[in-house]
């Protein structure tokens, strides 16, 4: 089992057990990495590496800020990890149910362009009505899951990086990676993709509190 903690070497974590590893976006990585696209794609950079590197059968994301933690609100350790998936497919942050507005509207703002998510979406469905309908659809509702962070068998995220991965590749392909406001790509993944993914798969997922690393900045 390996979840990597994503930060830099600038921010503060806190203590890590032996399942948990730090992956540093302000370091070199060796082999396949996408170091450089970290401006525009923020924690996916660690997501890629762990796809491309590690081969543990469960796997996770969380971030230097935020941690998957049990109901005494300590690290969620390898065995309650694995008695949760003896039941579930993928472990993640509670649905966020204080949206006011659809996830839609949420793009448009100085974090997230509306016009990077159109590309994504075309690129996605080209011409396929039903399919651009189904994600409209989605789009319209008032939750999500939160900070792409999640733990699960490698063989399920596997999947899922192949199918995004190859969406954004797509993208900066057709559109050009400067086109793109930055940490734009991050948020629609976040907000849109992942989500979207696991409503497609219908897979069945453990919502699991967070904690907070005190002393750092957003």
């Amino acid at each position: 089992m390996k979840i990597y903690v994503v930060g830099s070497s600038k921010n503060k974590f806190l203590p890590l057990d032996n399942i948990r590893e730090k992956f540093l976006i302000d370091q070199p990585h060796e082999g396949d990495n996408i170091d450089f696209l970290n401006p525009w794609y923020c924690e996916l950079t660690g997501l890629y590496y762990l796809w491309k590197h590690v081969d543990d059968d469960i796997v996770g994301l969380e971030h230097y800020r935020r941690y998957f933690v049990n109901n005494k609100n300590q690290l969620l350790s390898e065995n309650e990890i694995k008695n949760i998936l003896k039941t579930n497919d993928i472990i993640c942050i509670n649905w966020n149910t204080s949206l006011k507005k659809p996830l839609f509207s949420r793009f448009g703002d100085n974090e997230i362009n509306r016009n990077d998510l159109m590309k994504v979406l075309y690129t996605i469905c080209g011409s396929n009505k039903e399919q651009f309908n189904n994600f409209k659809k989605f789009l319209s509702a008032t939750q999500h899951f939160q900070f792409n962070m999640f733990i699960c068998k490698k063989i399920l995220i596997n999947e899922y990086c192949e199918w995004m991965f190859n969406i954004m590749n797509k993208c900066f392909l057709e559109f050009n990676i400067n086109t793109f406001q930055k940490r734009s790509i991050g948020y629609i993944t976040e907000i849109v993709l992942f989500p979207y993914w696991l409503y497609s798969k219908q897979l069945k997922v453990k919502n699991v509190k967070i904690k907070y690393c005190p002393n750092n900045k957003k």
